[in-house]
């Protein structure tokens, strides 16, 4: 439990990867650095928006106001995929 919740908070510091030190460390730091299905789709729909209007610069899904930085952010998580 103390790994995982270590690698959680190294993920959501902007850290991609963690060193393991064992072996049986690999399954729960690498469930911790994937992307969730949720993610993904998050992902997949910000860049459909904007190949949809590839000339905008910010656009609205979901209520929320969406720029290119996320988009940038969208294209990085597809592209560890």
């Amino acid at each position: 439990a103390g790994l995982a919740a270590e690698a959680k908070s190294a993920r959501r510091d902007g850290f991609r990867a963690k060193m393991a030190i064992h072996p049986s460390h690999l399954e729960t730091i690498n469930a911790a650095f994937s992307a969730s299905e949720k993610e993904l789709a998050w992902a997949r729909s910000i860049v459909a928006a904007f190949e949809a209007d590839p000339a905008s610069g910010a656009l609205k899904i979901d209520g929320r106001m969406i720029d290119r930085p996320h988009l940038a952010l969208a294209l990085k998580l597809l592209a560890r995929e």
